[in-house]
């Protein structure tokens, strides 16, 4: 889920200005509610006189910069080595028979704990992860 969130939110910032405007000036014009043409420049309240237009105001300054704060927060919230960790243990959750369950994850998982799993504790958890494949997940 933190995955996808943070690639949606990635696609909408890369993206999705353009994809939602005609949904908010459909919006608008359907409540009576005014809008400012997007292409004409800038009314600012402490400059009146900009360079920008609606759309740079709009799209750069308020959107992606909001977007952006999200993308930081997720990250700031969810570092790499925790979202790997929620991934793998999802192969541990019993809903629908086991159905998420990856033993190659599992694996993962085991060796994000390094001072609990040497070599040969992996090689007997390969093995047992196989086992209950078989007789669990197959059956």
């Amino acid at each position: 889920m933190v995955r996808g969130i943070m690639d949606t939110l990635q696609s909408l910032r890369d993206t999705g200005f353009a994809s939602i405007l005609p949904n908010v000036s459909y919006f608008c014009q359907t409540h009576n509610i005014a809008t400012l043409e997007i292409e004409d420049f800038y009314v600012g309240t402490r400059n009146p006189t900009t360079t920008k237009t609606n759309r740079f105001h709009f799209e750069v300054e308020i959107f992606n910069t909001m977007v952006d704060m999200q993308l930081t927060e997720y990250r700031y919230r969810f570092s790499e080595t925790s979202t790997q960790l929620l991934e793998y243990m999802g192969a541990l959750s019993p809903c629908d028979s086991f159905a998420q369950f990856d033993k190659y994850k599992l694996l993962k998982l085991a060796k994000l704990y390094k001072y609990d799993f040497d070599d040969s504790n992996l090689i007997d958890l390969e093995g047992q992860l196989e086992i209950f494949y078989h007789s669990c997940i197959k059956d």
